[in-house]
């Protein structure tokens, strides 16, 4: 703000000087030449008073702006006081290349410097004002984003921390069922949940991974599944090199992927497909359905990445869902 003021003051004080010595050349009261110091004077006239409102508002901006008008104008009157008495001093009690209509002139000068300077002085305030209003609106605007932004970020950190306890409690629950059924698989089964919980637990503070970063976790998780489903799943990945280098949320896939296994009921004989493809510049998940009815249909996973989508991508995912299909 401190340096668009004095931009103006810069611009704006020249035009203000040509427009006060303007009426007297004009109207042919004075000599070019003779208007040249008053010009330089009154350069220096209206600099100072923006000098001055500038100073007012750049550190009085708590006060009313009545009081600081009052101040301004107190400034203005002190300041003239004092150039006036100093023009006085020189061009009247010395004769000097001045002509007898240039003194007449300059005898009132203190008034017509007043009152010129209170008139230019008025529009320095108005542009004082609205200049310091643009800079708090901007200001309120950039914390209002700044705000928001942080409270995005809270969020989607949140619902990150939110998968861990979901993922972990349904990994527990297979590991309790292995446990009564094969002892070997679940000594596996608890090697591989150890490695996959690692390196979940390593990239929690990660918003975004890359696709493949994704799908190599996907991968482990599908292992993990096959230690107690086998061949009752079928798992199929198309996707091109290009794009693994994309960037998506993590734990995307694996929570559309684990859906999968959690809410079907599937055997070897009616094997549960999951098909990961790329295609119209999305990723979908696609798996034919066999729904459990006693299945847990509160749906946290896909709430959760649905509001991370739009807050990192400002757009949600697209859920489209038939008889015989779930994507």
């Amino acid at each position: 703000m401190k340096q668009r003021l004095l931009l103006y003051a810069f611009i704006s004080t020249p035009i203000f000087a040509i427009y006060a010595v303007s009426h007297p050349l004009i109207f042919g009261v004075l000599p070019f030449k003779v208007l040249l110091l008053p010009f330089l004077g009154i350069n220096i006239n209206v600099f100072v008073t923006w000098l001055i409102n500038i100073y007012l508002t750049l550190n009085f901006s708590h006060l009313s702006i009545w009081r600081k008008v009052s101040f301004s104008y107190a400034g203005i009157i002190l300041m003239q006081g004092i150039i006036g008495g100093i023009q006085y001093f020189f061009f009247t009690e010395k004769d000097i290349f001045v002509p007898k209509v240039a003194v007449s002139f300059l005898d009132n000068k203190f008034l017509y410097a007043i009152l010129t300077s209170s008139a230019i002085n008025v529009i320095i305030i108005i542009i004082c004002q609205a200049t310091e209003a643009s800079y708090r609106r901007n200001q309120a605007e950039l914390k209002a984003k700044e705000i928001e932004l942080l409270h995005s970020e809270a969020q989607k950190k949140l619902l990150v921390q939110q998968l861990h306890p979901h993922f972990l409690f349904n990994a527990l629950s297979v590991l309790k069922s292995l446990i009564g059924e094969n002892t070997a698989q679940a000594e596996e089964y608890t090697v591989k949940l150890a490695d996959f919980l690692r390196y979940s637990v390593q990239s929690r503070q990660n918003e975004v991974v890359t696709l493949a970063d994704e799908l190599r976790f996907v991968n482990d998780f599908v292992a993990l599944q096959k230690v107690r489903f086998e061949n009752s799943f079928m798992y199929v990945v198309a996707l091109s090199d290009e794009v693994l280098n994309h960037n998506v949320p993590i734990f995307a896939l694996q929570t559309l992927v684990e859906n999968a296994f959690k809410h079907n009921y599937f055997t070897v004989q009616k094997p549960l497909i999951i098909k990961i493809s790329f295609h119209d510049n999305s990723i979908t998940i696609w798996n034919n359905k066999m729904p459990v009815k006693t299945a847990d249909l509160t749906q946290t996973g896909l709430a959760n990445l649905n509001i991370r989508y739009e807050l990192i991508a400002c757009k949600g995912i697209e859920i489209n869902e038939g008889t015989e299909f779930f994507e």
